[in-house]
């Protein structure tokens, strides 16, 4: 049977009403765009800037296979990540998952295509 992943963005308005920020939530995720912040489980996240950025894109894009030249290849990583940076940034963001919600694998290698992101952590691991 195939799973239903909501994601749901809700913008956070300041004290003048005017959009400031936007909320990312998706699976056991919740992701502040403006404080660049992120909770995993409720359980906040220290990630690098890179990490964050890898995160937010997969984030939006979940159950997608995402390949290094497609990630690269988007505007905002254009000028700041090499496929080096990305796959370093990949692979630390994979163990700092794994540390905070231990028996889940929220991001899984497909062959042929890199990876793939489960907000509900659904493979085994």
């Amino acid at each position: 049977m195939a799973e239903i992943c909501i994601l749901r963005r809700a913008p956070v308005r300041n004290a003048e009403g005017a959009a400031a920020a936007e909320i990312i939530e998706v699976g056991d995720f919740a992701i502040n765009t403006a404080e660049r912040t992120a909770t995993l489980q409720g359980q906040k996240l220290a990630l690098t800037s890179e990490e964050f950025d890898v995160l937010v894109f997969l984030t939006t894009h979940p159950q997608r296979c995402v390949t290094p030249h497609t990630m690269l290849a988007t505007s905002w990583t254009r000028d700041r990540l090499h496929q080096t940076e990305f796959l370093k940034a990949l692979l630390s963001l994979r163990r700092k998952l794994e540390s905070v919600a231990t028996g889940k694998q929220y991001l899984r290698t497909e062959p042929w295509v890199i990876y793939r992101f489960d907000p509900h952590a659904c493979f085994a691991t």
